[in-house]
């Protein structure tokens, strides 16, 4: 694979819930022949701190937060965004750490043997439901963190703990404040990603100050990518590549498996909203 002049704007690492360090991100991406990747943790820049340059590979900071848009979760990238003012986000930590107890409150209260200790101990970043399901894993519940969450941790499964979402302008205003260009994440994703609600979804990114879309992901068809290109262009957003790339837990996804050209984040940078 040869992806000279070209970009990857979502990547996962073990500061979220990645596999792989930001370096072995950064190194794999220079390995494919990309000119720029995107780290993209939830809720965290922390990962940026551990990388050191790759000849040849610009690193883009960036990150991942969640809104809620009519009782559907809905995804978000930030990229240029000043960590140092997003940290200080009274929402950023504070609600996925209110989860974290509540769930592993629940947990032992039914006698099950975990602790916020040994969850914290997992991960340098920040922690969620993976790193939970992880944790029984190892304590021997569960054979993996896919059987973990389809019996005890998913939506509507008896250890399931609902997180506060904050709204799309939210999100949205919480990183313009940090300087960031804002980017509505894989849009076929969701399960009303046909119609007119994802016209109306759009339509609210694009008047919430929204930068681009990301119209070119992991196992997108062309004729899908040209459709979002559509309706990018309609709404004057920027299209964004991106692989959503994770580890071997999600395989299909690859470093550079979904690119576009470097000319794609010189745009995206320079696209101003008022």
């Amino acid at each position: 694979m040869n992806l000279t002049d070209r970009v990857d704007l979502h990547c996962h690492t073990y500061f979220s819930d990645g596999e792989l360090s930001p370096q072995a991100v950064a190194e794999e991406a220079k390995r494919v022949g990309l000119r720029a990747v995107a780290i993209t943790d939830h809720d965290t820049m922390e990962g940026l701190s551990e990388l050191t340059p790759v000849p040849g590979l610009e690193i883009v900071p960036g990150i991942e937060r969640k809104a809620e848009w009519g009782g559907d979760e809905i995804h978000i990238l930030g990229y240029d965004c000043d960590w140092e003012i997003l940290r200080r986000s009274p929402s950023l930590e504070r609600d996925r750490n209110e989860r974290n107890e509540a769930l592993i409150e629940k947990l032992r209260s039914d006698g099950i043997d975990v602790s916020m200790e040994e969850l914290m101990s997992l991960k340098k970043g920040i922690v969620g439901r993976p790193h939970i399901a992880l944790l029984l894993v190892r304590k021997g519940y569960f054979s993996t963190v896919s059987e973990a969450f389809d019996a005890w941790l998913g939506n509507g499964r008896p250890y399931y703990v609902p997180i506060t979402r904050r709204t799309v302008p939210e999100v949205a205003e919480e990183l313009r404040r940090a300087g960031g260009k804002i980017v509505l994440a894989h849009p076929l994703q969701y399960e009303f990603s046909e119609g007119y609600r994802l016209e109306e979804l759009v339509e609210l990114c694009a008047g919430s100050g929204f930068h681009g879309m990301e119209v070119f992901y992991s196992n997108y068809t062309e004729a899908q990518s040209a459709s979002l290109g559509k309706l990018a262009e309609r709404f004057d957003l920027c299209p964004t590549a991106g692989s959503d790339f994770h580890g071997s837990r999600r395989p299909d996804r690859v470093v550079g498996g979904a690119s576009g050209p470097y000319a794609l984040l010189e745009a995206l940078r320079a696209k101003e909203r008022p």
